[in-house]
């Protein structure tokens, strides 16, 4: 179970620290090539591009200019998130669903790599443009994003219950196990030293008691003997 436990946070850490390394150099390498504000690069030209954008508020522009309160908001979603993986690692001591550590893995990142724009810039750093379609500049933190929340729900819908249920079984059939091992140990009329002392106690004081009796007995049948040839 340890080599399970430690093998989930393993991978949601990797994950998380990929992401967010890579987040963070895209962000800085594509605006140094683009200082200024719209600013852009074709990539695939007619497909997307780089464009310069500084985002104060969340996707299509939401909640522009109230950065503490994303802020807020980030750090109250990501607290929630974690505190669930920890339960579900304990509860499940450490056997848990693969999915939901690489899940973790992606929001985390993702969520850390847009809350350090929000805290050091006070905006985020959105650069990927599709040209093709009416779609807000993205960055690689909201790509994690996306995919760690799809992530997350197949989780819930496919995994979480069935997982719950296997759990309880293996439990059961552990329970099960550890009385029919009592009911055998019982029946096979082993015993502990604690239980094997008075007996050998009273097998002492039985055999004392016998060899007191045939002393006894043969102290008669001498003086019987000598009774007799007395009489003679």
């Amino acid at each position: 179970m340890k080599s399970k436990l430690i093998l989930s946070i393993s991978l949601a850490c990797g994950i998380f620290a990929i992401i967010l390394i890579l987040d963070l150099l895209s962000k800085h390498f594509v605006f140094q090539a683009l200082p200024n504000e719209s600013d852009s690069m074709d990539v695939i030209s007619g497909f997307f591009n780089f464009l310069h954008v500084e985002n104060t508020g969340a996707a299509w522009g939401m909640l522009a200019g109230k950065p503490i309160f994303l802020i807020v908001i980030s750090i109250a979603i990501l607290a929630v998130y974690m505190w669930f993986y920890i339960l579900r690692l304990k509860k499940h001591k450490g056997d848990t669903s693969i999915l939901l550590s690489i899940s973790v893995g992606f929001i985390v990142g993702g969520c850390l790599g847009n809350l350090v724009d929000r805290i050091v810039l006070g905006y985020v750093r959105d650069f990927i443009h599709l040209q093709f379609m009416d779609f807000p500049v993205f960055n690689v933190a909201d790509i994690s994003l996306t995919i760690g929340i799809i992530l997350m729900v197949i989780y819930f819908i496919f995994i979480y219950s069935k997982e719950d249920k296997k759990f309880e079984v293996i439990q059961k059939s552990l329970s099960d196990f550890r009385d029919e091992s009592k009911i055998i140990d019982f029946s096979s009329g082993e015993k502990t030293m604690g239980e094997l002392q008075p007996k050998e106690e009273k097998t002492g004081k039985k055999h004392e008691k016998s060899v007191e009796n045939s002393k006894k007995t043969s102290k008669k049948d001498k003086s019987n003997k000598e009774g007799n040839k007395d009489e003679r």
